[in-house]
């Protein structure tokens, strides 16, 4: 019997796997950063956006 990895295993149970990035965005002329938070899972990909320093926009 194979043994699986931890996205293997994922996969096959409809588990989620999420990414995290930061983006700069400009609003009303103020640079603004957000923590974006991408998950995909069984059921197709969610986009989660959060404010965050801007320090985190490097």
């Amino acid at each position: 019997m194979k043994k699986l990895t931890v996205s293997e295993v994922s996969k096959v149970i409809g588990g989620t796997s999420c990414k995290v990035t930061f983006e700069k965005e400009t609003v009303d002329g103020a640079t603004v950063c957000r923590k974006v938070n991408t998950c995909t899972g069984k059921y197709g990909e969610t986009v989660t956006r959060m404010p965050a320093d801007l320090s985190s926009c490097n």
